[in-house]
């Protein structure tokens, strides 16, 4: 009788304020639920998918291939293992993502976390820890979170328990790296981060958490220190990439 009361209770509230796209914020048609994006904007969420590179996971345009290393990790793989991205830094996942890191707005959280569980677990399977990329301090108070931190919590919902996020700091308050590029990326993160405790990581397998991949250079730097820290491997995994 409650489900039936709270059903009914739900649907009048549609009818009287009918949910719209968090993105362009058309009307929601009776059962359009799409994590409250319309049918035309969740469409614009482009997955990454085979074939792929199978070190740094960016997507390759022949679709009848199969997944190879791409030209840049030929020449030098990175620190990291392997890294995973869910979807390309489209419009709608870039506009979700800014409202979640510089608003603070929950009301992005369900869509996310619907995107965010179309990535495969298998390659982190075995993965000892899950570390979020750090804010300083700083910037931590600025914003009131971690969007790398919540981010994690949506991708391994049974798995909080491995989730750590003080066993990586950054210790340095840094410029952003969005006002950068290239070299000037590398430079402004050299021991930009710290472990704190290097027992506690010790040939440990981790899963370093991100919101964006774009040129690589936060997670290799996190992964570089993660590695002469003692830790074992790192794979990278992020909500998206440019």
């Amino acid at each position: 009788m409650k489900k039936v009361v709270n059903s009914l209770i739900q649907g009048g509230l549609e009818l009287l304020f009918p949910p719209k796209c968090l993105y362009c914020s058309v009307h929601l048609g009776h059962g359009e639920d799409h994590g409250f994006l319309c049918r035309s904007c969740s469409k614009e969420i482009e997955y990454i998918s085979s074939p792929l590179c199978v070190s740094c996971g960016v997507g390759f345009y022949d679709w009848n291939g199969k997944d190879h290393l791409c030209g840049e990790c030929l020449k030098q793989r990175p620190d990291y293992q392997v890294a995973r991205a869910v979807a390309v830094y489209g419009p709608v996942v870039q506009y979700l993502l800014h409202r979640l890191k510089y608003s603070g707005d929950s009301a992005v959280l369900p869509t996310i976390e619907r995107i965010a569980g179309k990535v495969d677990q298998n390659l982190f399977a075995t993965s000892d820890l899950i570390i979020p990329v750090p804010l300083h301090k700083k910037r931590l108070r600025q914003r009131g979170l971690n969007q790398s931190l919540i981010l994690a919590r949506l991708f391994f919902p049974g798995d909080r328990d491995k989730i750590d996020y003080t066993l990586l700091l950054r210790a340095e308050d840094t410029i952003p790296q969005t006002s950068l590029d290239g070299e000037k990326r590398r430079k402004n993160l050299r021991g930009a981060f710290k472990v704190p405790e290097p027992a506690r990581i010790k040939n440990k397998s981790i899963c370093l958490v991100d919101d964006v991949l774009t040129t690589g250079t936060t997670v290799s730097e996190c992964s570089r220190t993660l590695i002469r820290a003692g830790a074992r491997e790192v794979k990278v995994l992020t909500f998206t990439r440019a």
